[in-house]
């Protein structure tokens, strides 16, 4: 069974990878195309989830203006990815020493301002 550890740690370490790749290249995140959105190649709607790979990688060049306009969200997956991949222990005491209720506001309260985002991205 993979664990969360790992997965944050190649998360990150593909993220760098890719910056190379860039570095390199002279890519910019929006001529990086690594995973297809399935959602949109069959509706033709973004997904709530469309511009998170962009804004990662735009993230890896400190370009946080850019990631921002491509996913706010990414933000939370790169801090996330980090503080999973160095500081494992420490986040789940205090995830798990919050209370339950705390702990259900925190992912409904991103589910909602996820599906906002994407409401008001689809509106714009």
């Amino acid at each position: 069974m993979v664990s969360h550890i790992f997965l944050a740690r190649f998360f990150l370490v593909g993220l760098g990878v890719i910056a190379i790749y860039m570095a390199v290249f002279g890519k910019s995140p929006a001529e990086i195309s690594l995973v297809p959105c399935i959602f949109h190649s069959i509706t033709d709607v973004p997904c709530p989830g469309c511009g998170m790979t962009r804004g990662c990688i735009a993230l890896t060049h400190a370009h946080f203006a850019e990631a921002w306009r491509y996913h706010p969200f990414a933000f939370l997956a790169v801090g996330l990815a980090i503080g999973l991949s160095f500081f494992p222990l420490q986040l789940r005491d205090a995830w798990n020493r919050s209370a339950p209720f705390a702990r259900n506001v925190v992912v409904i309260s991103g589910i909602f301002l996820c599906l906002s985002l994407w409401v008001y991205k689809l509106c714009a």
